[in-house]
């Protein structure tokens, strides 16, 4: 009863974001809990955020944009570039001509992407935003200036395009399955302070007997 099989519970719920442990702690192969380790109970279904516990403007926002952006709408007065030197093997030019791009695209100055895309893209690739919001792209991909920001563009329409994509509306079965997992999660943790209360009856009347 005090033991969790951890492996096993992962086996059944192989897809990810199925199964998220509370404070468990993980054991090693063949080890066993120590007494007094505290094991609370695994939610076995995923609270990962829908589109439902998005804000209904936000998402009329994200669809608008959608309809109408591509690569081109990037405006470019909307992010900076600055060329350094590359580095590595590339003939007579190499560290001689700056060729390799930085570009910054200040996400606090995008008034035309929805807040929720700049949002999710500092969330999604937070290690490219620096601490002045600015998000960086790089790229040295070619010994040409010009195909190195048609690079960064690419890359930069990537990243909003990922981060305009809403969560998909969970189908009927999934929904059902979920279902079914809150009550079974419900039911397990009403028996489980029920089995409590009743210890702790238990240890009271032991206890006034000895008088």
């Amino acid at each position: 009863m005090h033991r969790v099989l951890t492996a096993t519970l992962t086996a059944k719920l192989a897809a990810p974001k199925a199964i998220i442990a509370s404070n468990a702690p993980t054991l090693a192969a063949g080890q066993q809990p120590q007494l007094g380790t505290v094991w609370r109970a695994f939610r076995l279904y995923s609270t990962y955020p829908t589109i439902d516990d998005i804000p209904p403007e936000d998402v009329a926002a994200v669809r608008r944009f959608l309809e109408k952006f591509s690569r081109d709408k990037i405006p470019y007065k909307t992010f900076d570039v600055a060329f350094h030197r590359s580095g590595g093997a590339g003939g007579q030019n190499v560290n001689k001509v700056n060729t390799k791009v930085y570009m910054r695209f200040d996400l606090d100055q995008q008034t035309w992407l929805p807040s929720y895309v700049r949002q999710r893209m500092r969330e999604l690739d937070a290690k490219r935003v620096n601490s002045r919001g600015e998000y960086l792209i790089t790229s040295e991909k070619t010994r040409l200036q010009r195909h190195n920001i048609e690079d960064c563009l690419d890359r930069l329409w990537e990243s909003i395009s990922a981060a305009a994509e809403l969560p998909r509306e969970p189908d009927e079965e999934t929904v059902k399955r979920v279902e079914g997992l809150k009550k079974a999660e419900k039911a397990r943790n009403k028996d489980k302070k029920m089995r409590h209360s009743m210890r702790k009856s238990g240890r009271k009347k032991g206890s006034s007997d000895d008088f």
